[in-house]
């Protein structure tokens, strides 16, 4: 321990209340104890000890002597919160293991789904760690009142909650969609769209099963989520170049996947895939937001 016990209460007391001598002269020994035990709780995570004891004097209800409101504190997890926030992987991996693989099991309660559990998480993942639109991470507001796996599956489940109630579209890929590429006057292409619409949407699903679960969450959460590469670089501890490389890639494969399905489905030589081709194209690019809400 690098920070002598007066040296930890002059931390945790400068973020909490004016502390009276008693309670001071009680927080000496607690102090160091509370800090390693949450060091012994979260095996490579590290926090410097001033720098949690402020957060948690931060959070230590006002009411009642400092020594008993801690003892009813989580402390732990406001330890691993702190640690994840500043993007230690080691904290980032323990908060996926002892809190969202349980808040899964609880979205699952919601929709049993696999796509739908997915989404979910990662929008909760998002939501915890990284700043939307001026707004903090969720994370920032735990305050170890209550276990951080329960504070966080509320949070998982309020999302679950509002994605069951958004409105689906009636018609994901409509002829109006398509029309506003195509254009609708030409009655010989509207024939080929209503004649091709079911194959060109199994080929579609079928390369978008074909996808890695990265690769899927990413266009889904760009493309339907309206979530920016900087965002998603947060969300995946990785710059927003990076992002912007992978749902280029991803992109590319799901449209070059959708046109071999296509042409296995329909049985064409290339000359007559090619041509078709041309006329599908728009579709295939304007449709993929829609088709990925489905897929």
């Amino acid at each position: 321990m690098t920070n002598i016990p007066s040296e930890l209460v002059a931390a945790f007391r400068g973020a909490a209340r004016p502390l009276t001598s008693e309670e001071e002269a009680g927080l000496l020994p607690l102090l160091p104890l509370l800090v390693e035990r949450c060091e012994g709780a979260w095996p490579g995570v590290m926090l410097e000890p001033g720098t949690f004891l402020a957060h948690l004097g931060l959070h230590t209800p006002a009411g009642e002597p400092p020594a008993q409101a801690l003892a009813a504190m989580h402390c732990e997890d406001l330890y691993l919160a702190l640690a994840a926030l500043e993007g230690q992987r080691a904290a980032l991996d323990a908060l996926e293991s002892s809190v969202l693989v349980p808040a899964g099991r609880a979205v699952r309660r919601v929709e049993a789904s696999d796509a739908f559990v997915d989404e979910v998480l990662q929008l909760t993942r998002l939501r915890l760690l990284v700043e939307e639109g001026g707004r903090a991470p969720r994370l920032t507001e735990y305050a170890g009142r209550g276990p951080l796996r329960r504070w966080a599956e509320a949070v998982s489940l309020g999302i679950a909650l509002s994605l069951k109630r958004r409105p689906e579209r009636s018609t994901p890929l409509d002829d109006a969609l398509i029309a506003a590429d195509l254009g609708a006057a030409d009655p010989e292409l509207e024939h080929i769209r209503h004649r091709y619409r079911p194959a060109f949407r199994a080929a579609f699903a079928e390369a978008l099963a074909a996808l890695s679960l990265r690769d899927r969450n990413l266009l889904r959460m760009g493309l339907v989520q309206g979530l920016g590469v900087e965002s998603l670089g947060a969300l995946h501890q990785v710059h927003a170049s990076t992002v912007s490389r992978w749902m280029a890639k991803a992109r590319e494969a799901l449209l070059e996947h959708t046109r071999m399905a296509l042409a296995r489905r329909l049985a064409l030589n290339t000359s007559q895939l090619d041509s078709l081709l041309r006329v599908l194209d728009g579709s295939l690019e304007i449709s993929l937001a829609s088709l990925l809400k489905e897929g």
